[in-house]
């Protein structure tokens, strides 16, 4: 029987060629997929999802899955895979429960192993500083400063807490206006920002772009040490001092984010000098306005409706106050993120759980260097500056620098589950998460008798070995919504939890069409 017709009593199932079927047999000590236990208590199980099958509950039930794809041999194999979930109450017969319609943040594992798969990412603020607005149209270094210290440990103490500081000034000339020469910053002229030398000390890793940003079509030629818009390793190292120091614990990366107004960053495949600027609006706010957020900040949960907010019964008070309002300006370098990746933790007594993350630019890798971002200022009569194009923030609520700067992490092979099919009735259960190759999945081929959507919830699967099937695979089994010892040890069970791996995974032989000779009398 040819390969391709197997387990053809079964539904739509992609298989892999024949000579891919060894990739789930490779396998450690560890499991092929990290995933989360079968629960043992009723509040974890979700017995709702037969109401939509039968349209009343029953015993029957789900529960959310995470997964960690743990397949390092992949690299370079498969591109991305997709989660499936099969579930057996008597390893005998299977069905499918779940798969990449119900899964998050993500349809696909990122990466294959938990080595390569965590990243670390900040989006920055959606407008640099007013002060920083000089970097939009002349040569530019921006350098990702990462540290595992809290910024208290690496701060120093007179760079926080006014208004020059934070790059939002007001009227310091004396001429009634905030204008071009407040939002310079310092009336004397003096430089103020960290010397390399800071940097060394402050960051355990840096990365950074280089360039003439906001669209401006410059070549990197005219920019020292400055390959296609990226700083070069060397010159990393140099302002940390030694050679590898800017990637010990680490790589680090600097993305345009193409809306800053968006709640999320998708970032741009340009080069800094392709770089879109975006027009912000700093607003010096009403008595009122300073009054309700001093009070926030004084008392944070207080409710203040009808003070300095823009409350429907409150019009016409809020009109004259906007009257009060003065604006300024300017163009700001756009929207930022940071991506951390193959973090590794120094050995630091103040050690943070989230690394911290400050962007710095200079228009010289000498420096100084000075703060794109700054903290919130409670007292500060001056809005966070915002994109022109978005409204005025209604409230503004002082956030500590400390978690503002503190990255967060992502786990490139871990997905969750949170299936709506259900998985059958509580107690015996074993569930088997299959991560299926993109490729041989979108083989229209492999689904001639599909109609819809691919994979159907319930629909019945052909038992193991799982290999014909899987890239990787993995399985849990126990009581499910039962207390532990509530029955008998299932076959194929570890200690652990797991199913032992060579219940899953077997060779598959190859079939042919001869078989005994018949002989036919005429």
């Amino acid at each position: 029987m040819p390969f391709g017709y197997w387990g053809q009593e079964f539904p739509d199932f992609p298989r892999m060629p024949l000579h891919l079927t060894g990739l789930a047999l490779k396998h450690s000590n560890e499991p092929q997929i990290e995933m989360s236990p079968i629960p043992t208590t009723q509040t974890s199980c979700n017995y709702s999802c037969a109401s939509a099958l039968h349209g009343f509950r029953t015993s029957e039930m789900n529960f959310n899955i995470d997964l960690r794809l743990n397949k390092p041999d992949l690299e370079g194999v498969a591109h991305s895979t997709y989660p499936v979930i099969l579930t057996s109450e008597d390893f005998e017969h299977w069905m499918l429960a779940a798969d990449r319609r119900d899964s998050q943040p993500s349809v696909f594992f990122d990466d294959v192993s938990q080595k390569e798969g965590r990243v670390y990412t900040s989006t920055q603020d959606r407008c640099a500083k007013p002060a920083a607005r000089s970097y939009t149209d002349r040569k530019t270094y921006i350098i990702a400063c990462v540290s595992w210290r809290p910024l208290s440990a690496t701060e120093p103490k007179e760079d926080a807490g006014n208004d020059d500081a934070l790059g939002i000034v007001g009227d310091t000339d004396g001429d009634g206006d905030i204008d071009a020469e407040d939002l310079d910053g310092d009336d004397d002229g003096e430089a103020k920002g960290w010397s390399n030398a800071d940097v060394a000390d402050r960051c355990d890793v840096i990365g950074g772009v280089c360039g003439w940003p906001c669209d401006s079509g410059m070549p990197y030629s005219g920019v020292e040490s400055c390959s296609n818009g990226v700083i070069d390793q060397a010159a990393l190292d140099e302002i940390l001092g030694k050679t590898g120091a800017a990637t010990r614990y680490g790589n680090v990366s600097i993305h345009g984010c193409m809306d800053p107004t968006s709640d999320n960053c998708e970032t741009s495949t340009e080069r800094v000098a392709n770089w879109k600027c975006h027009r912000c609006v700093v607003r010096e706010m009403d008595e009122r306005r300073r009054l309700r957020r001093r009070l926030q900040a004084a008392l944070p949960g207080m409710a203040l409706d009808g003070l300095g907010a823009d409350d429907d019964d409150d019009d016409a008070g809020d009109d004259e106050g906007d009257d009060d309002e003065k604006e300024q300006i300017y163009t700001s370098l756009p929207r930022m993120m940071v991506k951390y990746s193959n973090p590794k933790a120094p050995d630091y007594e103040d050690l943070v759980s989230r690394p911290r993350v400050q962007l710095l630019a200079a228009h010289s890798l000498e420096g100084p260097w000075e703060k794109l971002y700054d903290p919130i200022d409670p007292e500060s009569d001056f809005a966070p500056p915002t994109p022109k194009s978005m409204p005025a923030q209604k409230d503004i609520f002082s956030v500590s620098e400390d978690e503002t700067r503190a990255m967060t992490l992502l786990s490139m092979n871990k997905l969750q589950l949170a299936p709506t099919s259900c998985f059958g009735k509580r107690g015996p259960m074993y569930v088997v998460a299959c991560a299926v190759n993109q490729s041989t999945y979108d083989d229209g081929s492999q689904w001639k008798n599909s109609k819809g959507h691919r994979f159907q919830p319930g629909q019945k699967v052909m038992p193991p070995p799982f290999n014909d099937r899987c890239i990787a695979v993995a399985g849990r089994c126990g009581h499910a919504c039962e207390p532990p010892g509530s029955g008998q040890q299932l076959r194929h069970c570890l200690p652990n939890g797991y199913i032992n791996i060579s219940a899953l995974v077997g060779d598959i032989p190859i079939k042919y069409n001869r078989v005994t000779p018949v002989f036919a009398f005429v």
